[in-house]
């Protein structure tokens, strides 16, 4: 059963002073019923408060779900989860919203600037504002009583400021770098690298005062920090220009005796996904939301924007995301020229093209003519794994799986196909199989083999974890990891500000340091190519 920690009753733990993002958070906070740092922690409820408070920024943007905690953001558009969501799917070949704004317009089309935009400027605000609810949760926690393991909460909190610096360095580079032993109102930058190094030792340093392994779903354990390093690993030549597919396949090999496949593959992301014990096999690490307790836009946009009409156990359908023809065409059809999504062979793809009103290509324009092209995602969904709606039509039940043991077994995959030592090259192969199997149930299909997983340098891993991932939040650093996210050899819809595709300039790999921020800190070096 999955817990709603995410829901904080009574006051919550908030910031006097917030060192290390932008000027907007160096402010008492924004509720003025909501009590400050030196008053909160004063009993043993309080510091679990608190630590909730931390967990609860991927899901709530603020104490009442659409208030913001952040000024100028606001509290639907900047969710930490959608905001994240949107930077890792919409910028690449699986993803494109017919949203007609500026700041959608340039996510589409990899143009963005420092100039500011909502999505990049809210990843960036909501982490660094996880980094500093746990800066002064560490600064209390000695001060806890004896009830509160001080141990576990504290392992928690570093946790998600792991996380939350993790998602900093991959979508930023080099953020401000600040804990509660550096307390600066002008923090500096780490390197790319020193910031890695710094990420996988706290990461290893906190694993053992950490809960066991399932220990209760959705609060981060021992094996949720394997998860999130083997991830680190994956991509650590991006990251450090060194590789580390060894380290990769060995925090691979502790996670996945604890885990097993869902048998049916859409079930994992159904409303009733954190309660399934199907599902709650394969899931290592959600964010959790609830229609009732958890009334936000984090997970919620994603299922209502991606369905054109009513269904869905959803209230109404805005359709502003669409696959592209690059995610459809990674799936086989009964008949190739003129692809139906109940015609797919591969029943991962989860599509809808709205009674054959929608060409799955998108060809003439992202915005303009959205209503007929591009195919509805509508992988995610309010209903439950036997059919039922969620308990509220708008606000969703769907948890959203951060690390799941699908994407585990691709890691291992890739890891040992890249020369990684410790696994196993069969291993591998079978990991895939399971994978494609359940996929096809009792479907025709190939069985992969060894030569599969090094075939034109890797690009069958790649496709596979089109299929299996798509929509999972994962896409932009695969991309970035195969060299294609910014190349003029392999394109997509609206890239470049194209509709047809064209290369862009390598420091689209990451984004900007926000103006916000470096208007407010003499210290902070904006990243190469942004003026």
């Amino acid at each position: 059963m999955k817990k709603k920690y995410y829901i904080l009753v009574s006051i919550l733990t908030c910031l006097t002073v917030f060192s290390g993002c932008v000027g907007d958070l160096d402010v008492q906070p924004l509720d003025p019923t909501v009590v400050t740092a030196e008053r909160a922690y004063t009993d043993a409820a309080s510091y679990t408060k608190g630590l909730n408070k931390i967990y609860s920024v991927w899901a709530l943007s603020g104490q009442n779900g659409s208030d913001s905690d952040i000024a100028g953001l606001d509290g639907g558009n900047t969710v930490l989860m959608r905001c994240w969501w949107t930077m890792q799917e919409q910028t690449t070949d699986e993803c494109k919203n017919a949203a007609n704004e500026a700041w959608s317009s340039e996510i589409n089309s990899l143009t963005w600037s420092t100039s500011k935009n909502e999505i990049i400027e809210g990843v960036y605000q909501r982490c660094m504002f996880v980094v500093a609810l746990t800066n002064e949760f560490m600064k209390n926690i000695d001060n806890a009583p004896s009830e509160i393991d001080q141990k576990s909460y504290a392992a928690q909190a570093r946790f998600n400021r792991a996380f939350a610096y993790y998602v900093l360095m991959d979508a930023y580079g080099r953020p401000p770098f600040i804990t509660e032993q550096n307390y600066s109102l002008t923090p500096s930058q780490l390197s790319r690298t020193e910031l890695f190094n710094w990420i996988e030792s706290e990461l290893n340093t906190i694993r053992t005062d950490l809960p066991a392994t399932r220990t209760e779903y959705g609060r981060a354990d021992q094996t949720v920090v394997d998860a999130l390093l083997a991830r680190m690993y994956l991509n650590a030549e991006v990251y450090t220009g060194q590789p580390r597919y060894t380290d990769c396949i060995s925090a691979c090999k502790r996670i996945i005796p604890h885990y097993s496949l869902a048998s049916n593959y859409a079930d994992l992301f159904k409303a009733d996904n954190g309660e399934n014990p199907e599902t709650l096999k394969e899931i290592i690490y959600p964010v959790i939301f609830d229609g009732r307790k958890t009334q936000s836009w984090g997970m919620t946009a994603l299922i209502v924007g991606a369905r054109k009409e009513a269904g869905g156990g959803v209230r109404e359908g805005w359709s502003v995301f669409r696959g592209t023809q690059n995610l459809v065409g990674l799936f086989s059809f009964e008949d190739n020229t003129t692809p139906k999504p109940e015609e797919i062979l591969d029943k991962r793809g989860i599509f809808d093209d709205y009674n054959g009103k929608c060409n799955y290509q998108i060809t003439t324009g992202v915005v303009s003519n959205f209503d007929t092209e591009g195919w509805g995602v509508i992988k995610y969904t309010n209903l439950t794994s036997t059919g039922e709606p969620g308990q509220d039509v708008l606000w969703v039940d769907t948890d959203f799986p951060l690390f799941r043991l699908g994407d585990v077994y691709l890691m291992y995959a890739e890891a040992v196909a890249r020369g990684g030592e410790g696994g196993d090259i069969n291993t591998a192969v079978g990991y895939v199989n399971e994978l494609r199997d359940r996929a096809y149930g009792e479907t025709p299909h190939n069985k992969i083999d060894a030569a599969w997983l090094t075939a034109n340098n890797y690009q069958n891993i790649l496709d596979e974890r089109g299929r299996e991932l798509y929509w999972e939040g994962v896409r932009r650093i695969d991309l970035i990891r195969f060299g294609k996210y910014t190349s003029s050899s392999y394109t997509w819809p609206a890239k470049g500000g194209v509709i047809t595709g064209v290369g862009v300039n390598e420091r689209y790999n990451i984004f900007p340091i926000p103006i916000s921020d470096i208007s407010v800190n003499g210290s902070l070096e904006q990243n190469e190519g942004y003026k």
